[in-house]
């Protein structure tokens, strides 16, 4: 009986924890750029045109991970962001100029 008590406890504190760490951070305009900041609370100032970042990925990759934010940690060697249907996309297989930036806030 004790041990569930103490097991229950742990799971509640550690649920507790990352409710916390999940709410860390907020979006901020920062220019005319829409950035995360972690270290930041508060309600977000924006909301990027494209929620993400590029990550490091294995052997050498750069990857578009939607669900995570921050600030790039690379920057793949082909693609770019081309304007479509009014949204920002990448597209990983094209070339030249980006057509927009993920990073400017919606309007």
């Amino acid at each position: 009986m004790q041990s569930r008590i103490v097991r229950n406890a742990a799971i509640a504190t550690l649920l507790v924890a990352l409710a916390a760490f999940a709410d860390a951070g907020r979006y901020k305009k920062d220019g005319d750029r829409c950035v995360w900041d972690a270290n930041d609370s508060g309600p977000n100032q924006c909301t990027p045109q494209v929620q993400g970042r590029f990550k490091k990925g294995a052997n050498d990759s750069c990857v578009w991970d939607a669900n995570d934010r921050g600030p790039d940690q690379c920057t793949p060697k082909t693609g770019r962001w081309k304007e479509e249907g009014g949204r920002c996309v990448w597209e990983p297989k094209d070339s030249g100029a980006n057509q927009c930036d993920p990073r400017r806030p919606r309007r």
